[in-house]
């Protein structure tokens, strides 16, 4: 098998670009959909050890003491909720600001961290779709610098039609998605429509582009074979 594209079909490249884009993308559909679950915060008691005995029994320098502890208490669990309800955000902008280097147990942000050292899914889903707008990259620098091989001669005229566009689209919503993903954590909540629409754009070119290589039963040609029908 050839490193290039040629008249033999697809080359290595191309072929590993194809399914680690295809990898990546079911990783951060797979994250994206479950990630609400690692934003739950657990309720923290607030009430200092020994405000019980007030009341009569503490002095009121103790009294102002259990006050300001308390109050603090509730402010952290105030940013810990509002870190849950914006995790993306919060894990975009400790990515780039340099936190989040340790864990919540050592002192570092748990943004990027869970409390046992792990990358959250917010993280995760965040690292995920810098990972995929470059090899969205990588795609489109190879397609200059390599030529596509011919059709495959299963496919029809308007086969081909629908590959090529749906193709155009989801290379497209390699940049699209991720772009107004970012727009939406760093911008406003009133950016969620446009980052919808991206992944409708994405999974109606998606179907257009499983539907005809499916019912030609060509998939293959990016695993093996001479003819092609996926570019």
């Amino acid at each position: 098998m050839r490193w290039r594209n040629g008249d033999q079909g697809y080359g290595i490249v191309t072929k590993v670009l194809h399914w680690a884009t295809v990898a990546l993308l079911a990783a951060q559909l797979a994250v994206g959909y479950v990630m609400d679950d690692d934003a739950d915060v657990p309720d923290v008691d607030c009430d200092p050890a020994g405000e019980d005995r007030s009341g009569g029994d503490t002095t009121d320098a103790e009294e102002d003491r259990f006050d300001q502890l308390e109050e603090a208490c509730e402010q952290a669990q105030d940013v810990r909720e509002q870190d849950a309800d914006d995790a993306v955000g919060s894990a975009w902008s400790d990515l780039w600001s340099g936190g989040g280097s340790g864990s919540a147990t050592d002192g570092g942000a748990s943004n990027l961290l869970d409390p046992s050292g792990w990358l959250t899914l917010p993280a995760w889903h965040v690292l995920l779709g810098l990972a995929i707008v470059a090899i969205g990259v990588l795609r489109v620098v190879w397609r200059r610098a390599t030529p596509l091989p011919p059709w495959d001669a299963r496919l029809t005229r308007t086969d081909r039609k629908v590959l090529h566009h749906a193709e155009r689209i989801l290379l497209a919503m390699l940049f699209v998605v991720p772009a107004t993903g970012i727009a939406l954590v760093v911008g406003s909540t009133d950016l969620l429509p446009l980052h919808i629409a991206a992944h409708l754009c994405f999974y109606a070119a998606l179907v257009a582009h499983v539907g005809v290589v499916v019912r030609r039963r060509v998939v293959g040609r990016m695993l093996w074979g001479r003819a092609t029908a996926i570019r």
